[in-house]
């Protein structure tokens, strides 16, 4: 039975109230959260629910956290439409198509980058320029679904696409769908700010509230779908349609006509996105309960759950946020949580998918503003400003860069400010001049300690390894600093922070 993962060869009874609990509130969560997220990726709504099933099972038996939940994720799904919609048309076959292979390919790419042991790709993309494109991505998928919360499409992969396609089909807009998108959006900020704390007023205990409030969206949805039925405004209004009823059959999708080829680079970049997401959730989990995670695990598991998602008929997945937070709040102690939600999504995919055919769309679109609105997050540009200039600036231009261009060419600009800031920090290392502690054997910056020199002798010590990207500016800098020091004889290097020499430095 070793094939069989940890948490299950050593499960305890008393880890079930907490698992049942997660699995039946991240259900709640994760239904409103497939369908929304397939609309921001121009899908159709069961592409979603697809996505949120055999990736959940996927990663039960090969990941390493015991609360990450995999499925459908915001950024994620805009990366998609971003790609696709300038190689197909929404709606088409091929953009169908297109978005199972962004699956597979990102996928195939996750599980070798494991297989090879590449977790450290994860630090391809500094704090900065993931915060940076993250919040940058949140406003634009806010700023694309006000054109659904008003009742009409639209389109646009970034801000000035958008901008130009909301008002080129305004008017088209919807005022019932409106009213109904604003009442569900209403509704979900005051659940956000409010429900937990009426909730715990009423009697409930703080961490089951804050975890039942969480739940908002589920109600919403139920809420619109209600409202819509008995008023019969599904006439009037833009609704889901219809929702294929049954599991997703297992198959390996055909070609689009556009070929593979375009696909490539954009799964890179998606597996690459996913990835760093998905183990920084994974760790923040792994952190109160002092657990470590593998990267290089995530990897292989993450590449799983994108095949599985591809095979199924759904899009790229990754490790949610919110609703792994939601999971591991909500009591979830091993990942038999996530197979409870799968075996209900199973159960609403066999049995409920006709409910869906009326839900409005403008309460879907409300959902998503109301969830990812949060991310539009300044804190980290605040705190790198304060620390590091730079760090600020790499926030900043990745920020603009996405809002301007889109994610898509946003996400190699994030790519290239991350490496070209630590080649900028790399390859102008400091170097402190040194000098002796009076009365001690110690040895310190002059610069930042009361020192005495040794006479004829000038101390340097090189903070950084030496390779093709420094060598010649330490040998330039040491020069100007010797030719500093006339009085000085002997040259010593302090080379206690330099761990690794290249042929060059040498």
């Amino acid at each position: 039975m070793n094939w069989l993962p940890r948490w299950l060869r050593h499960y305890r009874r008393a880890d079930l109230p907490g698992d049942v609990s997660a699995g039946v509130i991240v259900t709640l969560l994760l239904v409103p959260q497939g369908l929304a997220y397939a609309l921001v990726a121009g899908l159709p709504p069961e592409a979603g629910l697809y996505a949120s099933l055999l990736p959940l099972l996927l990663y039960a038996f090969s990941g390493g956290s015991h609360a990450q939940s995999v499925g459908p994720m915001a950024v994620t799904s805009l990366l998609v439409a971003a790609t696709l919609s300038r190689l197909a048309a929404a709606g088409s076959d091929d953009y169908l198509l297109a978005a199972i292979w962004l699956a597979l390919l990102s996928g195939a790419m996750l599980f070798l980058f494991g297989l090879l042991r590449l977790g450290f790709l994860a630090d391809a993309l500094s704090q900065p320029v993931l915060a940076g494109f993250t919040a940058a991505s949140a406003l634009l998928i806010v700023l694309s679904q006000l054109a659904p919360l008003a009742g009409f499409r639209a389109g646009g992969a970034s801000l000035p696409d958008i901008a130009q396609a909301f008002l080129a089909h305004v008017a088209a807009l919807n005022p019932l769908a409106l009213l109904l998108g604003l009442a569900a959006l209403l509704l979900l900020v005051l659940a956000r700010r409010y429900l937990a704390s009426l909730l715990h007023a009423l009697g409930l205990a703080s961490g089951v509230a804050r975890t039942l409030s969480r739940t908002a969206p589920m109600l919403v949805v139920l809420g619109g779908l209600l409202a819509v039925t008995l008023a019969g405004w599904q006439a009037q209004l833009p609704v889901v349609g219809v929702v294929p009823g049954g599991l997703p059959a297992l198959r390996l999708a055909a070609l689009p006509s556009l070929g593979l080829a375009p696909l490539v680079m954009p799964s890179f970049f998606i597996a690459l996105i996913n990835y760093v997401q998905s183990l920084s959730v994974a760790q923040m989990l792994a952190a109160p309960r002092r657990e470590s995670i593998d990267p290089d695990r995530e990897l292989l598991a993450l590449g799983l759950c994108n095949l599985g998602a591809g095979l199924s008929g759904g899009f790229p997945v990754t490790g949610g946020l919110t609703r792994s937070v939601v999971n591991a709040d909500a009591g979830a102690n091993t990942q038999l949580a996530s197979l409870i939600t799968a075996a209900l999504m199973v159960l609403l995919l066999s049995t409920a998918t006709a409910l869906l055919a009326k839900l409005p769309l403008a309460v879907l679109a409300a959902t998503i503003i109301a969830s990812v609105a949060v991310m539009i997050d300044f804190s980290a540009l605040r705190a790198a400003w304060r620390t590091e200039r730079a760090d600020a600036v790499a926030f900043a231009v990745t920020f603009l860069l996405v809002l301007a261009l889109g994610v898509d060419a946003g996400i190699v600009a994030g790519v290239v400010i991350s490496l070209s800031v630590w080649l900028m920090r790399s390859s102008r290392p400091h170097i402190a001049v040194l000098g002796r502690v009076p009365g001690t054997e110690h040895f310190r910056n002059v610069l930042r300690y009361h020192t005495e020199p040794l006479p004829g002798v000038l101390l340097l010590r090189v903070d950084e390894s030496l390779f093709f990207g420094n060598a010649r500016h330490v040998g330039n800098a040491i020069q100007q600093l010797a030719a500093a020091s006339p009085d000085s004889h002997s040259l010593l290097l302090v080379m206690s922070a330099v761990n690794r020499l290249d042929m060059t430095a040498l």
